[in-house]
């Protein structure tokens, strides 16, 4: 029975706290409005960054895909024995997942397969593609000891060896680790201005509602009797910024991604619909801590019994 008595209070408490919050919300409808489209600014931006950084990750680990694949170029004087052993040594290596070799005819096949090189495939004259060795390695870091292995061996092309490219590959992944600092360090700010717009308007309505707090305090209510509907508007006043966030991020997305692509056509960037439960997850959950937490730090101040 106690236990039943205390459920009820619970929900009784519970009732009147979001009532409260709901009231104080329309009650104060310039400021929360004013929140409510600071925030769901703030969300969008934080909503761009993440957006940008799924788009850049799809696009790297593509290019990691790409990159861990090395194609050492056969010299046409070479014997199709000599090919084949290195083929086999190649495999048997524990670094490498695959070794292809690839003909000059298939060579030219797949150059003229690709749209890329549509103009260019109708001005070849004969076949000036070298066979090759298409080596497909476990770790990143491992493209480089191959590709001296190819070059150091006997049949390979000297004047072309291989299409490994070092440099670029380091400054890649250079470029990525910086944009995930960059993205993270933005996410940061962006928390702490929502945090203080939240707080600042949560300070207003404990303002406006001064008369009402004080009279609670003299009938004995308790410190987070008081304090629950303020938090309860500031996590109301997070997920309805969230909600219209996400909202115009969804319908923004899939246009955006399409008119990257036709503007610039040699980044491979795909629409991912399965990306945007995740954001909604990141952006819901977002908005409501932030607005908890500024409204706890808003009121904390003001609410102290």
């Amino acid at each position: 029975m106690t236990a039943q008595a205390d459920i009820t209070m619970i929900l009784r408490n519970l009732k009147f706290a979001l009532n409260s919050a709901w009231q104080s919300f329309w009650r104060n409808l310039a400021v929360s409005l004013a929140a409510v489209l600071s925030i769901t600014l703030i969300l969008i931006l934080a909503g761009i960054n993440l957006l940008v950084g799924h788009a850049f990750a799809q696009v790297l680990d593509g290019f990691r895909t790409k990159v861990s694949e090395i194609s050492i170029n056969v010299s046409d004087d070479t014997p199709l024995q000599t090919v084949y052993d290195f083929q086999a040594q190649l495999a048997a290596d524990p670094r490498v997942v695959t070794v292809t070799f690839v003909t000059k005819d298939e060579a030219l096949r797949e150059f003229k397969s690709d749209p890329q090189n549509a103009i260019l495939a109708t001005q070849i004259e004969g076949n000036p593609l070298d066979a090759k060795l298409d080596v497909r390695v476990k770790n990143l870091n491992d493209v480089a000891a191959i590709d001296a292995m190819g070059r150091q061996w006997s049949g390979v092309d000297p004047t072309d060896p291989t299409n490994y490219q070092g440099d670029f590959v380091n400054r890649m992944l250079d470029l990525s680790e910086w944009l995930a600092i960059a993205g993270v360090a933005l996410l940061i700010v962006l928390m702490i201005v929502s945090v203080v717009i939240v707080m600042n308007t949560i300070r207003t309505a404990v303002y406006h509602r001064r008369k009402e707090i004080e009279v609670m305090k003299l009938v004995g209510a308790t410190e987070w009797f008081v304090r629950g509907p303020f938090v309860l508007e500031g996590i109301m006043t997070g997920l309805i910024a969230a909600a219209i966030a996400l909202a115009l991020l969804a319908v923004a997305y899939e246009p955006a991604v399409v008119q990257f692509k036709s503007d610039v056509g040699f980044i491979p960037l795909s629409y991912d619909p399965a990306f945007i439960s995740s954001l909604a997850r990141d952006l819901l959950i977002a908005g409501a801590l932030l607005g908890a937490v500024g409204s706890y730090i808003g009121v904390r101040r003001y609410v102290r019994i």
